[in-house]
């Protein structure tokens, strides 16, 4: 009895501070992705995006890496997003709440192989896409996008 009584509150302490994580969903770009990788994937993107989400009648809400010192893609993705009509906002790195209503939108940019391995998240889907590299050393388009989740 007296070692339940000891277990009981480390059990209710564990418990507690799972609650008390930092966010996990929020997006990373590895630090090995240059401007130019991020130009042709945000360009990718916002291509992508437009069949499932139409420009100007949503605003897409980034979640941005908390590293924004190697983070190359939220700085193409911003300007690519707003020439193609959608509104944008940005989740705010202290508290994790949107600037504003919409969808947001949760990337990932790492390394693969050679290549880079991009995968969006965005209403519950996931959509993800191999970008290899040339003989130049620029990424090129790979497979189709492969989605999951969602009402596919």
């Amino acid at each position: 009895m007296a070692r339940f009584h000891l277990l009981a509150p480390l059990a209710a302490a564990l418990l507690l501070s799972a609650c008390a994580t930092s966010r996990p969903t929020m997006s990373y770009v590895e630090p090995t992705v240059t401007a130019s990788d991020a130009q042709t994937l945000a360009s990718d993107t916002v291509a992508y995006l437009a069949d499932p989400l139409p420009p100007a009648r949503t605003t897409i809400v980034l979640d941005p890496p908390a590293a924004k010192d190697h983070d190359a893609l939220t700085a193409a993705m911003l300007p690519a997003l707003r020439a193609r009509g959608y509104g944008v906002t940005l989740v705010d790195p202290q508290t994790g709440k949107a600037g504003g209503a919409g969808v947001p939108l949760r990337y990932i940019a790492s390394p693969l192989d050679s290549g880079v391995l991009l995968r969006l998240q965005y209403q519950g889907i996931e959509a993800s896409r191999y970008y290899p590299r040339g003989s130049n050393g620029q990424l090129l388009p790979g497979a189709p996008f492969t989605v999951r989740g969602g009402a596919q």
